[in-house]
């Protein structure tokens, strides 16, 4: 049988194949390879010096082991970020006020638009925008709104006062004279903060706090003169005033006041419990500053601060600190203690401070004891607080109403039956033994306590919210006025015998008054 000739047939096994074709796509350009068989994506993209970024992409993986034919694709990614600014809109608001003339507006602050800086990371795969991401958002400037006070009618009968009357409302002063319709503007950049609100003695000059622009300062040391209109304020280089500032008696361009240092922690500063004293020339700047009693511990709970009153006749300064009653000698730099007061542990970030007042002979100061609980082993936790009179010549102390509470601010006033006598206006807690937390009824008695009667509030009205009473300058034939404030609202008692009352503002804004 004849033979035929047949094709060859060459079998061969994978183990005898030794590299393979592989296809890498990188840079919009494309690279063909033959690498052996095993390797891996990453040792062949090193062999042909392929440097990858660190937000590249492979597919397939770079640890993949490569044992067939593949293509490879490298994405370049690229990372950017990119900030815009944005304004944020100003807002609008208005207050209303009793003071304006209706319909007439005072714009307080201007409106001043914010800035918003937003940070957006940007993805790029091959040069193509791939998403844009919103990372970070900061205000660098925030937004101040527009406020513009606008007049309304006041539904409230104008009476008769005496002296001047200075009122915030809403960081803002004006003035009541002669008739409480009779009401102008002060200042009104809405900065003034309450801590500190006196009129000079003369009556021309005010002295006051406002709110600070400096990061490092809580706030800063005023004056303006209230009798020339549009007149400007004076910077009185004094920073962090939170207890006391005061003109001297008798000494129209004299100022004490005492500073503390701003903190982080609360209660927000640390006070000095010093003095200073302030000249200012004619146009109310400062001339001469001097430290008439130096920085000091304050005794127990001294970090919260010191409070300093003089007497009528400015002859005399008391202090009253959380643990002590005294007089101030300046000329030896001296503090001398007339009585030790019980600390009141207030288990918080504050400590209490008694309320205290000159009587007007100069010679007593009316001020709000703490006295111990028998029933409690700690004296400082006693609940029981009761107002007391000291003699300053004699250091001999009385008890003119017990139990009153401790913010029961008193004030003293001439006897509207006889001139030559005077009278006690206090507050009483309405639950004298929660009396921090308590709402106050005012009262009046005699110096020495007896005589109470309750002439604020009235049947069906809230008690008050603890606070100094104030009293107007009054003479021989003029009814003395009491002023003090409810429910945010400007209120006077005149003190005849039928202690007539009278709501003198109806906004709710007032914050602090001061009467001369």
């Amino acid at each position: 049988m004849p033979s035929c000739n047949k094709p060859k047939l060459y079998l061969t096994t994978q183990s005898e194949i030794t590299s393979i074709p592989i296809e890498i796509n990188i840079d919009e350009k494309k690279l063909s390879l033959e690498i052996e068989i095993g390797s891996t994506i990453q040792t062949v993209l090193s062999s042909q010096k392929i440097v990858l970024n660190p937000l590249d992409k492979v597919d397939p993986p770079v640890f993949t082991v490569i044992t067939e034919p593949i293509s490879i694709k490298i994405t370049r990614v690229e990372e950017k970020f990119e900030t815009e600014e944005i304004v944020i809109p100003f807002e609008q608001q208005t207050v209303r006020n009793e003071a304006l003339p209706e319909r007439q507006n005072i714009l307080i602050q201007p409106g001043i638009n914010g800035l918003r800086e937003i940070t957006y990371r940007l993805l790029y795969e091959n040069g193509q925008l791939f998403s844009r991401t919103e990372v970070r958002r900061v205000d660098i400037v925030n937004p101040k709104p527009e406020i513009i006070m606008i007049g309304v009618q006041s539904p409230f009968t104008s009476i008769p006062i005496n002296g001047k009357i200075i009122y915030l409302s809403s960081g803002n002063a004006w003035m009541m004279e002669d008739q409480t319709s009779n009401r102008k503007p002060i200042l009104t950049n809405g900065k003034l903060d309450g801590r500190i609100l006196s009129i000079s003695p003369n009556g021309k000059w005010l002295l006051f706090t406002q709110i600070s622009e400096k990061d490092e300062a809580i706030n800063e040391l005023w004056v303006i003169n209230i009798e020339i209109e549009e007149s400007e304020p004076v910077y009185l280089k004094v920073d962090n005033v939170i207890h006391f500032a005061e003109w001297i008696p008798g000494n129209t361009l004299l100022v004490l006041a005492s500073t503390v240092e701003p903190r982080d922690v609360a209660p927000g500063w640390q006070a000095n419990n010093n003095l200073l004293e302030l000249t200012l020339g004619a146009d109310g700047k400062v001339l001469r500053a001097e430290e008439v009693i130096e920085s000091n511990s304050g005794g127990i709970y001294g970090w919260w601060g010191t409070n300093f009153q003089f007497s009528p006749d400015g002859k005399k300064l008391a202090f009253i600190r959380p643990d002590a009653l005294g007089l101030i000698n300046i000329e030896d730099q001296e503090l001398e203690i007339i009585t030790d007061v019980i600390p009141y542990q207030t288990k918080s970030d504050w400590a209490w401070v008694s309320p205290f007042s000159w009587s007007k002979d100069n010679r007593f100061i009316y001020w709000i004891d703490h006295r111990i609980d028998a029933s409690l082993e700690n004296p400082e936790l006693s609940p029981i607080f009761d107002l007391k009179a000291v003699d300053t010549q004699t250091n001999r102390s009385g008890t003119a109403n017990e139990n009153v509470g401790m913010f029961a601010f008193p004030t003293i006033i001439k006897s509207s039956e006889n001139k030559d006598k005077h009278q006690i206006c206090f507050l009483e807690a309405i639950f004298p033994e929660n009396s921090e937390s308590s709402r106050y009824r005012l009262l009046i008695s005699d110096r020495d306590g007896s005589n109470s009667q309750i002439i604020f509030p009235l049947d069906d009205m809230q008690g008050l919210e603890p606070q100094k009473i104030y009293a107007s300058p009054c003479s021989d034939d003029q009814i003395c006025q009491l002023g003090f404030i409810y429910q945010g609202n400007f209120w006077i008692i005149n003190m005849n015998d039928q202690f007539s009352t009278h709501q003198i503002t109806g906004d709710g804004l007032i914050t602090r008054i001061e009467w001369k």
